[in-house]
């Protein structure tokens, strides 16, 4: 069964509540499974993942340390050819989501849609938006998993 991985990290609990949110609308889609964990509990499974959604806060105007580590080390992965997305929460300034993107792009990861970004507590449109972005990576996933069958 194809695979869409959501890792994330948080400070506030405002990434939380995007990630889950954004794999809400994975889970909406059949036949991909859906993972959701925080990166230090789960960057191991990017290898088998179809589907790669990062989230983190924006501190400093880069994302959290946790995953910068991450970010950093994305080459020891062959993603190329894989589908993803970025999301994250910000107070000033709001890099992170899109430094995620273009790492994630760097790699070969098709990148759907625009990185979500919510200003501190996301509200209903920007959970939304997440919802959204969860939903088209897994029918993008879904997708790729009918060719292969």
């Amino acid at each position: 069964m194809p695979k869409t991985l959501i890792l994330y990290d948080t400070r506030t609990g405002n990434t939380d509540r995007m990630a889950r949110a954004v794999a809400e609308g994975a889970k909406s889609v059949d036949g991909v499974e859906v993972v959701l964990k925080r990166v230090a509990e789960g960057s191991g499974e990017l290898a088998d993942a179809d589907g790669i959604i990062l989230g983190s806060p924006t501190h400093n105007a880069k994302p959290s340390r946790t995953m910068t580590g991450l970010l950093a080390n994305l080459s020891e992965v062959p993603l190329k050819g894989r589908v993803g997305g970025a999301f994250g929460s910000y107070g000033w300034s709001g890099e992170a989501p899109e430094i995620i993107a273009q790492a994630l792009r760097g790699q070969g990861v098709r990148v759907l849609g625009e990185a979500v970004r919510a200003k501190r507590s996301p509200g209903a449109n920007d959970l939304t938006r997440c919802k959204d972005l969860g939903r088209t990576v897994a029918e993008s996933v879904a997708t790729i998993g009918e060719q292969t069958a």
